[in-house]
């Protein structure tokens, strides 16, 4: 074993633990780990930026130094970077209910003081809370408006008060309906919250914003923001009826793109408020008020992004008009793939447009318009799908529990049965109905989740890490891989990798069968390992029926006619090849195996990585021993001639030099030539 580097680093309370960039030594990354552990219970964070592919082996040695924190009464979160789909699917393989926090940004896991909650930096809680308020005194009034919304002084000219308020909220967003039955002075501080309200009866009077000229006054029937998030404001409500909704600022920003603020009060027109009152009641009536829906983190920021989204295209901004980000990079399909990677893997997380033009390294705007330049879509229509396809798999083995249908449809985001219904069939021509009754041959080939893996599973990876370290060159490692593919998906017939050539040229690397298809791609330059592994090409390639596969025509035929009737296609670490998994049945394969194939692919990447040091170690020691050799040849040469020629060292190499020049020969050679005829320079 060899000595593994932790670099450690306090932050208040918070012990920062930078992983080095280990590949399979995990026994001594469990060793450094456990010595560098606090003696008492702590914050822990766990840095792992510095790891470019996580093996099998390395995230467990880091999910159980992180188990065993928590199990002595501290907290652990980890900190993963901006691009790490593919190490989430192998820590899933030991944490697959994200029990150990995962955050993107230093910041964010540094700030996770809980640890071992499961938290995402998407920014949307899942739990509901509901109140109800009744008073008639205005200083206990006072003090739950303060507590509720910012500190604030209120008074009744008449000295009487009377409010009745419910809420039901998250932790990023409020509906409140208020029954304020006097009139109410109030000075409130700045909420740093979107505050709008919807008046029903009564009014609200001389409301000005510090800093703003004029005071405003609101009648019923009218929609309106409240203030700026960073000011205050004051003014008079006269015996209303009113809807307050609040919500993070950050959540226009993750739905924009960008940094955005409203520029005015009012909504843009009537239709656009109305809109907006639409998108509330939703999120209060169907999400946040219904027993166990409310509890469905997905389903809740889906509802809330709808309401950010209404909110930018109902009011002025600081992002309407602008022009599109056009820049020729940020069109490059390298950024289409970034997103489509980022987006496939976290279908089942509550994601914004910013965390996916994040994960694609580009601004918002060009994410979008890449969407649109390559796909004729958008990357929230694109992810959309994917949590549409990925239902439509879960329904194809879910039995004939007709309840599944329900079920399925809310943990992919659908709330209501009736729109699922709809957007199903529009998009697969069939009702889900029937997809769960006639995809009998789906259910016979079950697979399981990458969450539920069998320790049999398991086993298998832990096998495969031993025989890529133990293959003697890179060929033997890939064979290992494709036949360990083989083995774990349960609709592969045929595994093969394939490496690509700077010169665009395919080579099979190692197959489970003779196949022949990659000269097929080479030849007519379609298929899915050019496809995955071009500079601008999709991080996955999936065709669920090579029989009427459009993008790739000849070679969809061939593989075909060989008995192959889907694939799915992943690249391996920096484009160098790719894994391509194929089924004898249409139904063999879903988009569900794909983290299995990703960390597949990972291993793949690993081992080729691993071959190719010990190819470069072996090089430079043979590199070394020759020159050792030319350095001893060399200096027996000149201590030949300045013994027999009373020379000195530096006169004996400048012999060796010139004839070397002058007989146009190389220097070792003249030095060999020398040591093995020496008797001959007496004569």
């Amino acid at each position: 074993m060899r000595h593994v580097e932790i670099s450690a680093q306090r932050i208040g309370t918070v012990l920062v633990l930078a992983v080095p960039d280990v590949r399979y030594d995990s026994l001594s990354l469990a060793e450094a780990l456990h010595a560098a552990a606090p003696p008492a219970p702590a914050h822990v964070v766990l840095d792992l930026r510095q790891i470019t592919l996580l093996a099998v082996a390395v995230a467990r040695a880091v999910m159980e130094f992180a188990g065993a924190v928590v199990r002595h009464g501290g907290a652990c979160s980890l900190l993963m970077g901006s691009s790490s789909h593919a190490a989430d699917a192998v820590l899933d393989l030991f944490d697959p209910r994200h029990s150990i926090s995962r955050h993107k940004t230093f910041g964010k896991a540094v700030a996770d003081g809980a640890g071992s909650a499961s938290t995402t930096d998407a920014g949307f809680g899942s739990a509901v809370n509901v109140l109800a308020f009744d008073s008639t005194d205005l200083e206990v009034t006072e003090e739950f408006l303060s507590a509720s919304y910012a500190p604030m002084r209120i008074g009744s000219t008449t000295g009487a008060s009377g409010a009745h308020i419910t809420r039901a909220a998250t932790d990023f967003v409020s509906v409140d309906r208020l029954d304020m039955a006097f009139e109410m002075s109030y000075d409130v501080q700045p909420l740093g919250q979107i505050c709008l309200c919807d008046i029903h009866d009564g009014t609200v009077e001389g409301h000005r914003v510090d800093g703003w000229r004029e005071a405003e006054s609101f009648g019923a029937g009218q929609l309106f923001s409240f203030s700026p998030p960073d000011r205050g404001y004051s003014g008079r409500i006269c015996r209303a009826r009113y809807d307050i909704t609040m919500f993070d600022p950050a959540l226009l920003e993750q739905v924009a793109g960008e940094p955005v603020r409203l520029l005015n009060h009012h909504p843009v027109d009537a239709s656009s408020a109305e809109h907006v009152r639409r998108a509330i009641a939703h999120l209060r009536d169907d999400v946040l008020a219904v027993a166990g829906i409310g509890d469905n983190e997905l389903i809740v920021a889906t509802a809330t992004q709808y309401l950010a989204t209404a909110v930018l295209n109902a009011f002025p901004t600081t992002a309407s008009g602008r022009a599109p980000d056009l820049a020729g990079r940020d069109l490059h399909l390298g950024v289409l793939r970034r997103a489509v990677a980022f987006i496939e893997a976290n279908a089942d997380r509550p994601i914004a447009l910013a965390d996916v033009a994040a994960a694609a390294r580009v601004s918002p705007r060009a994410v979008e318009q890449a969407f649109r330049h390559h796909l004729g879509t958008t990357p929230m229509a694109h992810l959309r799908r994917v949590r549409l396809d990925s239902a439509r798999a879960e329904l194809r083995v879910s039995g004939t529990d007709d309840t599944a249908i329900d079920r399925i449809a809310k943990r992919w985001g659908y709330l209501r049965p009736a729109a699922f219904a709809s957007h199903y069939r529009a998009t697969y021509g069939v009702t889900p109905e029937q997809t769960l009754h006639d995809d009998e041959p789906a259910r016979r080939t079950r697979r399981p989740a990458v969450d539920q893996l069998t320790d049999a599973v398991l086993g298998q990876f832990g096998a495969l890490t031993g025989a890529l370290l133990g293959a003697a060159t890179a060929e033997d490692a890939l064979a290992h891989l494709v036949h360990t593919a083989r083995e774990v998906i349960p609709g592969a017939e045929l595994v093969t990798v394939t490496l690509r050539a700077p010169d665009g040229g395919l080579t099979t690397t190692a197959s489970t069968g003779a196949a022949g298809l990659d000269q097929v791609q080479e030849a007519t330059g379609k298929g899915p390992c050019l496809d995955v592994t071009g500079s601008g090409g999709p991080a996955q390639a999936f065709s669920d029926d090579l029989t009427a596969e459009p993008r790739w025509p000849e070679f969809a035929a061939a593989a075909a006619a060989q008995g192959q009737r889907a694939l799915l296609c992943t690249a391996l670490h920096d484009n160098e090849g790719a894994l391509t998994v194929y089924s004898d049945r249409t139904d063999g394969l879903s988009t569900s195996d794909s983290q299995m194939v990703v960390l597949l692919a990972t291993h793949g990447s690993l081992a080729l990585a691993h071959a190719r040091l010990a190819e470069l170690d072996e090089r430079r020691q043979g590199e070394l021993r020759r020159a050792i050799e030319s350095r001893d040849v060399i200096g027996q040469a000149k201590g030949i001639l300045m013994h027999q020629k009373g020379i000195s060292a530096d006169e004996a190499f400048d012999v060796l030099r010139r004839t070397s020049q002058h007989l146009n020969t190389k220097l070792i050679e003249i030095a060999r030539t020398v040591t093995a005829r020496h008797s001959e320079l007496d004569e």
